[in-house]
């Protein structure tokens, strides 16, 4: 939210006064300070950077091999129950819920070509040698099988159904009944656009699943099973980023180590394995905290070096966006990514601030031409705030473009001068509806809006960074992924806060758009027709990012997906949590960057 102020003399170096600018009437977002000082981020010191923590992983990783995955892979016998493929889909959820899965990439592809063969359209048993299928491994085989890029028909889901069309939702509500719901939910959410099934499938089983929770209320802090059916609920799978669902998993599965997920009373993961898994899981994430409070600290020292530190009216957000792409891209190998993504977010966040609310119309023509051609010579034409925005920015992105030159040459410097110039135009855009008051028809709004909402350079930036090939039409490869991308990113964020940006003079947001194209329509059913659009997008997303890959190497496809996508969806998940940072946020990087989970 923000004001109508007079300039204060703090927007100025050393305090200067010019008093041609005291008169000029500002737009300043009331927006919370910083939350992350400098001595508190250098101070940071976790022990699991120790070598002999990741000689434990190791042996870890080797042991689960040898003991776990070994009996897991090929047509011998795996073990003396008759559960072997509930067993196999069960430790694959187990591992890739907990994040660990990338250490064990190889097995986990033989475990589900294994259990691919005994698809079929009617569903899957939880033996090789029952003929029965069940909804439980069915539900379960077809989430993993789909997330893991198997083509498995949705139309699977009709054989559960009774004589009248109708799910048969259990009265008793034990364990293994709650647990079959649970399965049959969370199968639901990995949905693809025109899967009517799919939306049945998950009210069905929510409702289910919200009158056991009602029921049995006063065991939900005693049960491992309730803890999870309460989180799956809360956080839909598009706001479970890998780091939030690797901690929460953690959480969850320690709560009650026997339970692990699998229908109790039917088939139980020996404890052996279980203890194993868990504290691998626990040592991963805290060598991961490790590497990352690392670079938090290089990002301490940046930003208490950076000319803008001093201007107090745009958003002071580093460790927020350090925070938003790790939460997808976490591994040690993409540091300069999630590094340049702080960077460069800080960079935007002034931009668009200037642009949205602080710049007048006057100052923005030239600001917008010294940024798009990087002429420092017109430093003189600029107030004193966008000179300092200025050489902060050019120095920001003439980094970001040596960085990308050492990798990926320098054909670098066309693809970001292109994304870079058509955001200036459309922050400009964005400005001039603001100064005139003009509210544009959705068609306009959209049209500039993708392109405003960031996501084409703050995805592109970053992506250049990362040490893999890119093909010389990359962004061409993106340009259909990046725009589903940057739509479902301006539809979450528009449904999250337009009310604010209203409140500080922004006349364009999709909510107030479509209810002026659509006279009669009030502002609650508009933001019920944008949740619908989310929930498409999700699916359309979600196909896009399993199936077709249009040679687009996949840590990229991550990066767009899980780091900018799922990341808007779970920071976003119940205000504008980057915006409004010191609540909810704050407690979150707590978990995830801040505090190691004890062994």
């Amino acid at each position: 939210m923000a004001e109508a102020a007079v300039l204060v003399d703090t927007c100025y170096v050393n305090g200067e006064d010019e008093t041609e600018e005291n008169t000029v009437v500002r737009r300043i977002g009331k927006y919370h300070a910083n939350i992350w000082e400098r001595d508190f981020l250098q101070s940071l010191s976790s022990p699991y950077g120790a070598p002999s923590y990741m000689e434990r992983l190791e042996t870890l990783v080797e042991e689960i091999k040898m003991d776990v995955f070994s009996s897991l892979v090929g047509e011998g016998e795996i073990s003396p129950s008759s559960y072997d493929l509930l067993e196999r889909l069960s430790i694959v959820d187990v591992v890739q819920r907990l994040g660990i899965d990338r250490h064990f990439e190889k097995e986990i592809k033989a475990v589900l070509d294994y259990t691919y063969k005994y698809w079929n359209e009617n569903g899957i048993s939880w033996g090789t040698e029952t003929g029965i299928v069940d909804l439980h491994t069915s539900a379960l085989g077809f989430r993993i099988l789909r997330l893991n890029g198997y083509r498995v028909s949705s139309d699977v889901f009709h054989n559960f159904k009774d004589q009248k069309g109708q799910f048969f939702c259990p009265t008793k509500q034990s364990d293994s009944q709650i647990r079959i719901m649970l399965s049959l939910y969370q199968a639901s959410e990995i949905s693809f656009p025109g899967e009517n099934i799919m939306r049945e499938a998950k009210e069905f089983a929510r409702r289910c699943l919200k009158e056991a929770l009602e029921k049995r209320q006063e065991l939900k802090d005693k049960t491992q099973l309730l803890a999870e059916v309460e989180y799956i609920l809360h956080y839909p799978w598009r706001c479970r980023v890998p780091r939030w669902e690797a901690w929460n998993s953690i959480q969850i599965f320690r709560q009650d180590i026997d339970s692990w997920m699998l229908m109790k009373g039917i088939y139980k993961v020996p404890n052996e394995w279980s203890k194993k898994i868990l504290e691998l899981a626990i040592l991963d994430f805290n060598i991961l905290q490790s590497h990352h409070q690392n670079e938090l600290k290089h990002l301490a020292e940046w930003w208490d070096e950076a000319i803008v530190k001093q201007l107090s009216f745009f958003r002071h957000r580093h460790v927020e966006y350090y925070f938003w792409y790790t939460c997808g891209l976490y591994e040690p190998e993409f540091g300069a990514t999630r590094l340049c993504y702080a960077k460069l977010g800080t960079l935007i966040t002034i931009v668009d601030d200037i642009f949205d609310t602080y710049g007048t119309i006057d100052e923005l023509i030239p600001f917008r031409e010294a940024l798009i051609n990087w002429d420092m010579s017109m430093m003189d034409q600029l107030p004193n705030y966008m000179q300092i925005s200025l050489r902060f920015a050019h120095q920001t992105y003439m980094e970001i473009t040596i960085e990308a030159e050492k990798i990926h040459g320098p054909r670098v410097q066309e693809w970001m001068k292109d994304y870079w110039k058509t955001l200036m135009w459309a922050e400009f855009q964005d400005a001039e509806w603001i100064a005139k008051k003009y509210h544009p028809t959705l068609s306009e709004y959209l049209k500039n809006s993708l392109i405003s909402s960031t996501v084409p350079v703050v995805t592109l930036f970053p992506m250049i960074l990362i040490n893999t090939y890119l093909p010389d039409d990359i962004l061409k490869r993106v340009n259909k992924f990046e725009s589903r991308v940057a739509w479902g990113c301006r539809l979450i964020d528009d449904s999250k806060d337009f009310q604010n940006e209203q409140e500080h003079g922004e006349t364009a947001s999709w909510i107030e758009c479509y209810a002026r194209d659509n006279p009669g329509t009030t502002r609650e059913q508009a933001l019920d027709h944008v949740n619908m659009l989310i929930e498409l997008s999700i699916e359309e997303l979600t196909k896009e990012h399993l199936f077709y890959d249009h040679d687009i190497p996949s840590c990229c496809k991550r990066l767009y997906f899980d780091s900018m996508y799922r990341s808007v969806a779970f920071i976003w998940r119940d205000i504008d949590g980057f915006s409004i940072s010191h609540q909810g946020t704050k407690d979150d990087i707590m978990k995830i960057l801040i505090e190691s989970i004890p062994l």
